[in-house]
């Protein structure tokens, strides 16, 4: 009599649990879900017939068996055959088999292929660019993406940019529609994502500072444009394997085809006064391409295309806030003491003093670059 009581408790239960699982699916089908792009069934509605011939193929195999091992021991004069026993265990175990292949099978074959956007990285080995910004130096990312790799570059710098970094500055110059897709990714060779920040994220750096020597110079001391920078030097590299890391870091945020047909030059006029000249030089060698644009793209700090005579907003020292003019006058105090008037919507503190480290002569030959660096409407 117990032996009765306890196996309709058990399948009471077994048949409790089946119940159960049957209303969390059935429950899951009016839910939105993640987007179809995730996984190939939002909801248990969408699922193929096929999955649910096999759902209630091993399901019923396995209460069968159930009911069947325990009306046996119950009834052993019935249904106790050796034989029938070990078929229906290989009937169950064929049945479970194929379940778990359907498993794999059916939601692979319905899985959508990841599309590449428009931006995605897809450098080859052997395939080179020249320097947008001069085309005395020329490089091959893809080896460069290797070094990154080797050198362990990953660790201190993220390559995603989240919808909360724009918001809260972590993706410093990043725009919003500039956020990671999934199609972004398909055509790296190895997962190189990042988890923490030591340093800034590089999802656009090349968008930002698509300057090779820049990154040569940066890579081989870090300190000589971000005196507090953390990073190390990697002076020890080979001259080509700086150009080609260096390389890399301008691939990303760029469209490849841009960079291989040099859409993206930044070529001076052949018109050029020697002063302009003089200020487009000490715009990379004093790391001013670091942190402002010459093209009206974002950056940490202001653009510099059309930045002279317009009206900008800052911040004082006392909090407050005025209209100034971009003048001479105004870029000069900006240069050597960069704290005393802050752009509005840009951060506090990051720029360094150039104060008793450039000449009259230099300071000037900078505005002058400046003056000459005129709004284009593509960028308004």
């Amino acid at each position: 009599m117990n032996q009765k009581i306890y196996s309709y408790a058990t399948i009471a239960l077994l048949l409790g649990i089946l119940a159960l699982g049957i209303f969390a699916l059935t429950a899951g089908a009016h839910d939105e879900g993640p987007p179809p792009g995730n996984q190939p069934w939002p909801s248990a509605s969408d699922a193929s017939p096929i999955y649910w011939v096999f759902v209630v193929l091993v399901g019923g195999s396995l209460v069968g068996f159930i009911l069947w091992a325990l009306y046996a021991k119950m009834r052993p004069g019935r249904l106790a055959s050796s034989t029938v026993s070990y078929h229906a265990l290989g009937a169950l175990v064929i049945f479970m088999t194929l379940f778990t292949l359907a498993l794999y099978i059916i939601p692979a074959n319905q899985a959508r292929q990841v599309e590449p956007t428009a931006r995605a990285w897809d450098w080859k080995p052997g395939e080179t660019f020249k320097d947008p910004a001069g085309p005395h130096i020329e490089a091959e990312p893809y080896h460069g993406y290797l070094i990154y790799l080797a050198n362990g570059c990953q660790y201190c710098h993220t390559l995603y940019l989240r919808p909360e970094d724009i918001k809260t500055g972590w993706g410093e110059g990043a725009r919003a529609d500039e956020v990671s897709q999934m199609g972004d990714y398909v055509h790296f060779p190895f997962t190189m994502l990042g988890t923490q920040r030591d340093g800034p994220d590089l999802t656009v750096i090349g968008r930002k500072i698509p300057n090779l020597q820049y990154h040569i110079d940066h890579l081989i001391d870090p300190r000589k444009f971000k005196p507090k920078s953390v990073m190390p030097t990697y002076r020890y590299l080979s001259e080509q394997d700086l150009r080609d890391l260096a390389g890399f870091l301008v691939s990303l945020g760029n469209i490849p085809n841009d960079l291989r047909t040099g859409k993206l030059s930044t070529q001076p006029p052949t018109t050029e006064s020697p002063l302009i000249a003089k200020g487009r030089g000490f715009y990379q060698s004093f790391g001013c391409v670091g942190c402002h644009s010459t093209n009206g793209s974002p950056n940490v700090g202001p653009t510099w295309q059309g930045l002279f005579g317009i009206e900008h907003e800052v911040e004082l020292p006392d909090g407050t806030t005025a209209k100034v003019t971009v003048d001479e006058a105004y870029i000069k105090e900006s240069i050597l003491q960069p704290n005393a008037k802050i752009v509005k919507g840009f951060p506090k503190g990051v720029m360094p003093s150039y104060e008793s480290k450039v000449s009259d002569e230099e300071v000037q030959a900078i505005i002058e670059y400046i003056k000459s660096l005129k709004r284009e409407h593509t960028h308004e």
